[in-house]
């Protein structure tokens, strides 16, 4: 018996219907020690929900898998039934349905197999369990197959972390409780670009803390990388945010999809709203895919299954249909060490837009990037943050990421900017306009400006320009003000005769700038 996935209890209620569905004569015991459904007669359970559906439609798309089945741990007498719902039909099909008696926690039951099906009515696969007996109890179910693996899976996990100890110990917990997740193969590597962890609280053996500087995102995350690269043992690499909540589950899912994979495929975690458990932000995303002319438009992300409530049947079953992507996101992003050799590591952007840059060599090689239904983490979302000094990020790296993968126009740029640049001197937004300029001026500068740079010093040095206006008084406001669309002009204009050059430049560094040799060197893990 392989196990695909384990089916768990929520951790709280909160979050308790993107798990299982209860009817009024069934509740959640929430100890921790005895966590378990306990159902009168009549009660019932479903695994009818965003985690531990079983999104049978995918399996067959991107899986060898052709047969699965329930083990359920349950006390009492049972009723279980398994259905299938497809997307766009108000109806649900019944599976099988069976029935058990004397049930007891330490002789887990089997329910008969399911042949998955291999065309267009593939769906979405749950159980509902419906106790006869005076009392009962569910306490946990996995879904396993008797079919051999495609492959074995080594998994390195990279956290980048700074300053975020508290997200830190629960993400590790969730993990290293997991009793199923043990089972694997995988090793855990905590980049600490703030320098604050105590060594002495990773003694796990699958866990390696890595004190770095902080060369941002992309910096931490590579450096796992190359730690990860040197000890030459992984197949599967996966990144994660530190300021996730973390459902333990979503990892052990992750090895099942590579273990049965049909192709070499990236896996992009979905992001739940942290503020709104039920809320899925987004499942995956495009890049700049309305602009048909490859013209600059900064930011042009387009959210797959966006703002969706994951609470009904029809919402999961929404999720059926793929939307094409060719983005995910670093919060929760897994890929093969065939794509590392390939395109290389990431670009040294610090933060913002460098996961975007690494999907798009994704895209270039062929892969295929999958938002899969089920693998998701709580992340507060952009939208949510509203910190001045990212927006220097944004536009400088969304100005490398054009040069180095699109035709990116003199013109069309400059007017951009010209735009935004008035609407915010209208606003008496004159950091905004700093953070712009700013911007502009280092993407000008070429790649050696990057290469050159000591990016923990800069990094403050930006935070620290992104608030040189905070006092300026009602005289200085139009002084300041004239004094910027100046700068601005003249940075435009003497732009306009290296442009073509400065494009080209960055797109032949990116192939340097994204190796090892220079990693190592941009980190100062060699002199």
């Amino acid at each position: 018996m392989n196990i695909v996935s384990g089916i768990n209890l929520p951790k709280s209620a909160d979050a308790s219907d993107l798990y299982i569905q209860c009817n009024e004569s069934a509740s959640i015991n929430y100890q921790e020690d005895e966590k378990k459904v306990v159902l009168s007669q009549g009660g019932i359970v479903s695994s009818n929900s965003y985690f531990n559906s079983f999104y049978e439609l995918f399996y067959t798309k991107y899986t060898t898998l052709s047969s699965i089945y329930y083990v359920l741990k349950l006390e009492g007498d049972f009723k279980v039934a398994v259905y299938r719902e497809v997307n766009g039909e108000n109806k649900r099909e019944i599976i099988s349905e069976q029935n058990f008696e004397k049930c007891q926690f330490s002789e887990p039951v089997k329910i008969l197999p399911i042949n998955l099906l291999q065309n267009e009515n593939a769906g979405r696969i749950y159980f509902e369990i419906t106790c006869s007996s005076e009392q009962g109890a569910f306490k946990e179910a996995w879904i396993a197959t008797d079919e051999n693996k495609t492959r074995e899976v080594s998994l390195a996990i990279t956290i980048c972390t700074f300053k975020k100890e508290t997200y830190i110990k629960n993400t590790l917990t969730a993990i290293f409780q997991d009793e199923l997740l043990q089972t694997k193969n995988f090793k855990l590597f905590v980049v600490d670009n703030g320098r604050t962890l105590n060594k002495a609280d990773f003694t796990e053996p699958k866990l390696k803390l890595v004190p770095n500087i902080n060369a941002g995102g992309s910096g931490g995350f590579t450096r796992g990388l190359v730690e990860a690269l040197e000890e030459n043992v992984y197949s599967h690499f996966l990144l994660m945010d530190d300021d996730i909540e973390l459902e333990s589950q979503c990892i052990y899912r992750l090895f099942s999809l590579h273990e049965y994979a049909k192709t070499d495929l990236a896996v992009a975690g979905g992001l739940l709203n942290l503020e709104k458990k039920h809320m899925l932000y987004e499942a995956g995303a495009t890049y700049n895919e309305d602009s048909k002319t490859r013209g600059f438009a900064p930011g042009s992300l387009t959210a797959a299954n966006h703002n969706i409530d994951l609470r009904s049947s029809s919402s999961l079953n929404r999720l059926l249909v793929e939307e094409h992507i060719d983005y995910g996101g670093f919060w929760f992003f897994s890929f093969s060490k065939d794509v590392v050799e390939k395109i290389k590591l990431p670009l040294p952007l610090f933060i913002k837009i460098d996961d975007i840059e690494f999907c798009l060599r994704i895209n270039e090689l062929g892969n295929k990037i999958v938002a899969f239904p089920s693998m998701a983490v709580w992340h507060q979302p952009a939208s949510a943050k509203k910190l001045n000094w990212e927006t220097y990020y944004y536009i400088r790296n969304d100005l490398i990421t054009y040069a180095i993968h699109y035709s990116i126009e003199y013109m069309d740029t400059v007017q951009h900017f010209t735009k935004v640049i008035l609407e915010s001197l209208s606003r008496f937004d004159y950091n905004h306009v700093e953070m712009v300029i700013k911007s502009f001026e280092d993407y000008i500068k070429g790649p050696d400006f990057i290469k050159n740079a000591e990016p923990e010093a800069f990094h403050v040095n930006i935070i620290k320009l992104s608030k040189s206006y905070n006092d300026q008084n009602e005289i200085e406001d139009k002084v300041v003000g004239t004094n910027l669309l100046t700068r601005w002009f003249k940075v435009a204009a003497e732009s306009s005769i290296e442009w073509s050059s400065v494009s080209e430049k960055w797109k032949s560094a990116s192939k340097e700038m994204t190796s090892t040799i220079f990693w190592q060197q941009y980190l100062g893990l060699k002199k």
